[in-house]
Parts: structure tokens; C-alpha cells; sequence
């Protein structure tokens, strides 16, 4: 993962300020520079009400560029107490939008940044961080966004989870989440739930005391193999492990091969995304998913259930949607 530029939106609040925050450790990690970005919403009904009772005020002339120069100049404020290295400290960006989520948007595919990090609660715009606004910037952009509700610490991001079921678009996030992993030091799980009313899992017939957790394990396995050789561009492979559930996952780039060692954790449940919220709060530092999939995985990261996990997953997290061409 080659982070050059990240995005940072903030409602300029306190309770926003985990993203921000955080934003040293990924300049020390990565070597990067960070963007500062504020969403002012449009008030039409505020123009309209100015217009008809006769105020001498234009909304576009006289109060958004004072807000727009002011917000600019906290963002500018809170870049100068958080971000220590001043030459890091990249553009404050402050636009006007009756859509937060649309704005960002735009604003990603336009600076071409690595990585964007938003902080899962706001406070004046609430909504914004924790709802409609963030799961939208989640389903569309095409730039991973970590999200997460306070300040990461590097010595606490020990284990990486990776939520897979058994399509491509699952395995995609795999790559990021090894790329983390080696920055961080930090070892990499593969978690994958097995919902028990499916009539059938992943080519799994259940029986009637569950599921053959070693058939489902060497399936995924499986899966994954051909996921690399399929898509050779990502330059991994898996080195079967001599341990339970253990195996290498390795990476060749430039005549270098980097290698980490894979868990696969299978678990059980009638809901998919509890048992993988329940999971990650118990075990992760940090989860890198995709936001699409399939049985049971698809359910989770799709639909109103997403909005359930950014709130309910007390631990940060890496949602990459990936352009596969197959």
C-alpha cells in the first residue's frame, strides 16, 4: 500500500478529532502528506429568507466566502496542534454542499489521494460522521477509508482481522490488510462465519450437528489460491503452513519477497455480521473488508447493515471497494 496523500473531512469538532488526531502515525508509517477538508451545508432556505424580507446580504457574496475563510483558518489551526511535521501539513480545503458525502466524493477522485480517514462521530453534524454521509462515502469511493472512533496508537495494532467469504471481491481487501500488517508489525487474521440456516455453505453441505470447520477452512484456502493466480498483478501466493488454520502469505516485489503468516478463523453463526462485530471488538486493533461480497459477508457489508457495523465496531476500520476485472 503506497500512501502519498490522505484525506482527512472533519466537522472541526473535538469528538472529529480521532481522525486528525491520527494522522501522525500514518505520516511516520508512510511518509505522507494529509489534506484538511470541511463541509459547509448549504442553506437555501436561508438565502430565501433573506431575499424576502429585504436584507441587504447576498448568501454567495458576503456570508459563504467569510464562513468559507474563517473554517479554512481553523482547519489551518487544528492542523498546526495535531500534525507535527509542518512540510506534511497539505491543503485546507473547505467547500459548500447540501450533500457532505457528494462533496468528499468529488474531492477524492479529484486530489487522487491513497487513503482517506474519517472519524466515525461528529458533533454539530452528526449525522455527517455516523450516518447516511459516511456509509455513502464507504459504498463509493474508490479510495480505501479507514474509519474509527478515536485516536489509533501504533503499539496497540497487534492483529489485523480480514472478514472473507468466498468471492473475489472478499479476498481483494487481503493485499491491503498484508501491506498494514508489515508496516505495523502486526499479524493478520482471516475471518470467516458461517451462517448455520444457509443450505449451503461455500460448497459445505451442513449436517445436522454443523458444519466441518476443516472443509470450510481448506475450501477458503483453496479460494484464495486461485484468487492469486488469476489475478497475477497482485504478486502473492500461499505457502501452506505446518499449524492448524496457519499458512504464509507471500508478496514479490522488485526481486524481494515479503512474507507474513495467516490465520484462518471459522466460527458459526445465524447472523453473519454480529458474530464478525463481536469478534473484531474481542480480538482486532484494526479490520480491512471489502464492501462487497457474497453469501452471508454481502449481507453484512451491504444495505442498511453496513451503517450497524461503522457503529457498532468499537475498533478502527479499512473498507476498500475494489475494480476487479473479472
Amino acid at each position: 500500500m503506497n500512501v502519498e496523500r490522505v484525506l482527512i473531512p472533519t466537522d472541526l469538532s473535538e469528538k472529529s478529532n480521532a481522525a486528525l488526531k491520527s494522522a501522525d502515525l500514518f505520516i511516520d508509517r508512510f511518509d505522507c502528506t494529509v489534506d484538511l477538508m470541511h463541509v459547509i451545508p448549504l442553506s437555501k432556505y436561508l438565502g430565501d429568507s433573506f431575499d424576502k424580507i429585504g436584507v441587504p446580504l447576498s448568501m454567495d457574496k458576503d456570508v459563504y466566502p467569510k464562513l468559507i475563510e474563517n473554517q479554512r483558518k481553523e482547519l489551518s489551526t487544528f492542523a498546526n496542534e495535531h500534525i507535527k511535521k509542518k512540510d506534511k501539513r497539505g491543503e485546507y480545503i473547505v467547500n459548500i454542499d447540501r450533500k457532505p458525502s457528494d462533496s468528499i466524493l468529488r474531492q477524492i477522485e479529484k486530489g487522487n489521494y491513497d487513503l482517506v480517514i474519517m472519524s466515525a462521530k461528529g458533533d454539530h453534524f452528526a449525522d455527517f460522521f455516523h450516518g447516511s454521509a459516511t456509509d455513502k462515502v464507504i459504498r463509493r469511493s474508490k479510495t480505501p477509508v479507514l474509519t474509527l472512533s478515536q485516536k489509533m496508537v501504533s503499539d496497540h495494532i497487534n492483529t489485523i482481522v480480514v472478514p472473507c467469504d468466498f468471492s473475489n471481491h472478499s479476498l481483494a481487501a487481503i493485499p491491503l490488510a498484508f501491506d498494514v500488517a508489515q508496516k505495523f508489525g502486526a499479524k493478520l487474521e482471516l475471518l470467516n462465519v458461517i451462517e448455520m440456516y444457509a443450505h449451503d455453505v461455500h460448497g459445505v453441505e451442513p449436517t445436522t450437528i454443523g458444519v466441518d470447520e476443516e472443509a470450510v477452512y481448506g475450501g477458503l484456502k483453496g479460494r484464495l489460491k486461485s484468487f492469486f493466480d488469476d489475478y497475477e498483478e497482485y504478486n502473492f501466493s500461499v505457502e501452506d503452513g505446518d499449524g492448524d488454520f496457519k499458512d504464509t502469505l507471500l508478496h514479490l516485489e522488485g526481486g524481494e519477497e515479503r512474507r507474513i503468516e495467516i490465520k484462518t478463523i471459522i466460527l458459526k453463526s445465524i447472523a453473519a455480521h454480529h458474530e464478525i462485530i463481536d469478534y473484531a471488538n474481542e480480538n482486532a486493533d484494526l479490520v480491512v473488508m471489502s464492501t462487497h461480497g457474497r453469501t452471508g459477508l454481502s449481507r453484512m457489508l451491504l444495505g442498511s447493515t453496513t451503517e450497524q457495523v461503522i457503529q457498532h465496531l468499537e475498533k478502527p476500520q479499512i473498507t476498500i471497494k475494489p475494480e476487479l476485472k473479472k
